[in-house]
């Protein structure tokens, strides 16, 4: 385990229990301050996420909620939790807990596939499985027809458990563009893998119409490609097992919304997540992207 790991395994529980006490705090009980309001929503439409996994079904999008709070240190923006350690007129440093993201192509009711404006997700094996038994795919050498989803279930698939990362997110404000950093680790001992990333914002806002762009990059460690995406010796046919390396994907979003009333917006929300030959190249993938889109009605409670 990393320096960093460590480090965030000992602040995570000691700096956000306290704050989730707060966060949590009803108005009128004695002792305590409400600092900060809630802003729920639930999105009501028609939506997918396609899924990558060969032979499993694309994620139907039909309700998203949206939770935030914001209190003079501490928020909350959906499954992600941060505390703010520093910021001036144009900048901001915060620790920031997240849940991963690469699980939801293996589990449908993963809470990252509700809570879409997220950062964002047994025994997860030895790595690459024992190459001295197998074959090792090289990336590459996908000139076969995959071996479909359920056969791999019959071969013991392992459980790809869904990670927790925690780090650091610096945001700064440039003109009329949001620039966003964050490096994190897995603090749950799930993969014990990094992520690191970065995206670049624009804001457009007339009359009721608001739009939001983005585009970004995400690096992922071998470890956390290797868990999610690797095939050990226990779930590879007679081709052998698969390793991946470290890589990137380069994401897009679009996000547009018009407020209706006062408690209704339209939504329109589009995203397409490129992926390396890293992640494609493995026998349990047979695409090389992911496309979230999700249109409809969002209720402001």
């Amino acid at each position: 385990m990393t320096l960093i790991r460590r480090l965030l395994a000992l602040l995570v529980p000691v700096v956000f229990s306290p704050l989730l006490a707060s966060a949590t705090c009803m108005s009128g009980e004695e002792d305590c301050v409400e600092v900060g309001k809630w802003d729920i929503s639930l999105g009501i439409g028609a939506g997918v996420r396609t899924n990558p996994v060969e032979d499993a079904a694309d994620i139907p999008l039909v309700l998203i909620p949206q939770v935030n709070y914001n209190g003079e240190r501490f928020f909350i923006q959906n499954l992600d939790f941060g505390v703010m350690l520093w910021e001036n007129e144009h900048q901001q440093l915060n620790l920031l807990a997240t849940p991963g993201y690469d699980q939801v192509f293996f589990h449908r009711w993963s809470p990252s596939n509700f809570f879409l404006d997220s950062n964002a997700l047994v025994s997860s094996g030895n790595k690459g499985g024992d190459s001295e038994e197998l074959p090792t795919i090289n990336p590459g050498d996908k000139e076969f027809v995959g071996p479909s989803f359920n056969d791999l279930r019959q071969r013991q698939l392992r459980n790809r458990r869904m990670a927790g990362l925690a780090g650091f997110e610096y945001s700064i404000n440039v003109g009329e563009f949001d620039i966003q950093a964050q490096y994190l680790s897995d603090f749950t001992g799930i993969h014990d893998g990094d992520e690191a990333r970065i995206s670049l914002a624009k804001h457009w806002s007339s009359g009721r119409h608001h739009v939001i762009t983005s585009v970004g990059a995400i690096w992922q460690s071998d470890e956390v490609m290797n868990y999610y995406y690797g095939v050990t010796s226990a779930e590879a046919d007679e081709r052998g097992v698969y390793e991946a390396d470290a890589a990137i994907s380069a994401i897009a979003r679009l996000d547009w919304n018009y407020q209706l009333t006062e408690r209704w917006d339209l939504r329109l929300l589009a995203s397409y997540r490129r992926l390396p030959n890293e992640i494609s190249d493995s026998p349990l993938i047979n695409d090389n992207k992911v496309i979230t889109v999700f249109v409809g009605g969002v209720y402001h409670f």
